[in-house]
């Protein structure tokens, strides 16, 4: 009987994670536009656009990201550069690009003010001196095709839009940060419900780093980024703040116009996704620590179904199939995934490498006593008591937060 209730455990585990998970992001994919097959019209006047570009030591990436930017096809452009404190070459090439260009302004910010993330508070000095009526968020080490911009704005306009998003198409790259990329980006979709992002009536909302486009006059009837100052999902609060201002927002797939140059070392891309997942847990410790232990639990499931049956074989290996589930759901299922399909036979080590990420993470807290991050310490305490991005823990919902 012990033995029938560890492989019904067991089952229920890996066919939840295994299974269920990619099976959802199949489906809420399949809500997904793509900017691309939208319908294109110009409308009789530009609006003009400011693109905030925030930097901090993204000279590898940043000057190749913003001569991408320059070629985009749009008649109303302003381009601010913003350095970020950076330790690196990255003020001095914004200051090259600046004498080259006159559409770029660049701003040095020397200094974070207490109570705020260094990238909120580098977006909210670009917004303070823009000037577009229309703002483009976006990262350094990002790659446009030339109609874009266009296609955005004319689409936005023709939709009464006043927010959309694009999801972009990651950059080859080694097979061990592609496979991570693909299962971080496999639980995103899992979560993200587009038919219910581009509800006017329902709470939900998500922005993407790479590319936010928001009308100015909903920014100017709120408090501004200042309600973000602390918020680690800050393209996430983006949207929500747009949303709450009465703005009609959408997210759509920007695969064909739009390309990442994500996070060079896995390393790197290990430290940027765990603050996204300790948010998950509304930065409480004890819980990060249970989700991580149900994840790890979930990862090993299949291992313990072979096991349990390893006196039945060969239906010892139906447990190990779980493994080869997400990538035969993801490849045949959806055709569109954002990830590079060849990487899909390696999701299984990304899932492994993120719970490991996870563990590494719970053990810098807890010496540093919260987040540590790009030189600063940010103190769980401080961050949940300012978040704005709310996470359901057991739905993984997002909802806005206190509105203060």
């Amino acid at each position: 009987m012990f033995d029938i209730v560890v492989i019904l455990i067991c089952l229920l585990a890996a066919a939840g994670w295994w299974i269920l998970i990619p099976l959802r992001a199949v489906l809420n994919s399949r809500k997904l536009g793509a900017l691309s097959d939208m319908s294109y019209v110009e409308p009789c006047r530009w609006p003009s656009v400011s693109v905030l570009v925030p930097a901090r030591n993204e000279e590898h990436t940043l000057a190749a990201a913003v001569q991408s930017l320059l070629e985009v096809e749009y008649p109303e452009l302003e381009v601010i550069l913003i350095n970020d404190r950076s330790t690196d070459r990255s003020g001095e090439i914004i200051d090259r690009l600046a004498r080259q260009d006159a559409r770029i302004r660049a701003l040095h910010i020397e200094d974070l003010p207490p109570g705020w993330l260094g990238k909120v508070h580098a977006l909210q000095r670009g917004f303070e001196v823009s000037r577009g009526e229309w703002l483009l968020f976006t990262d350094a080490d990002i790659h446009f095709s030339p109609d874009v911009l266009k296609r955005g704005i004319a689409h936005c306009l023709r939709r009464q839009l006043g927010f959309v998003a694009l999801l972009p198409r990651f950059r080859e790259t080694t097979a061990i940060i592609g496979a991570t990329q693909a299962a971080f980006g496999t639980m995103l979709l899992s979560l993200l419900d587009f038919a219910r992002i581009a509800d006017p009536d329902s709470p939900m909302a998500m922005g993407i780093g790479a590319f936010n486009l928001a009308q100015r006059s909903y920014l100017d009837t709120h408090e501004g980024l200042e309600w973000l100052r602390m918020e680690v999902a800050d393209d996430a609060g983006l949207a929500l703040m747009m949303k709450n201002s009465g703005a009609r927002i959408e997210l759509l797939s920007g695969q064909n116009m739009l390309e990442v140059d994500w996070y060079p070392t896995l390393s790197a891309m290990l430290n940027g996704v765990m603050q996204r997942l300790i948010m998950g847990s509304n930065y409480r410790l004890s819980l990060f620590l249970l989700q991580c232990a149900a994840m790890l639990f979930c990862l090993l499931a299949p291992v313990g179904v072979g096991y349990a049956l390893s006196a039945y074989t060969p239906a010892a290996w139906l447990g190990l199939g779980f493994y080869v589930a997400p990538s035969l759901l993801l490849g045949f299922g959806m055709p569109g995934f954002v990830p590079p399909r060849g990487l899909l036979w390696a999701l299984p080590i990304g899932y492994f490498l993120i719970a490991f990420g996870m563990l590494r993470s719970i053990l810098t807290c807890v010496r540093h006593g919260g987040i540590y991050w790009r030189g600063n310490i940010y103190p769980l305490r401080e961050l949940r008591r300012s978040q704005r991005v709310k996470i359901n823990p057991l739905s993984g919902r997002m909802s806005s937060g206190d509105q203060k």
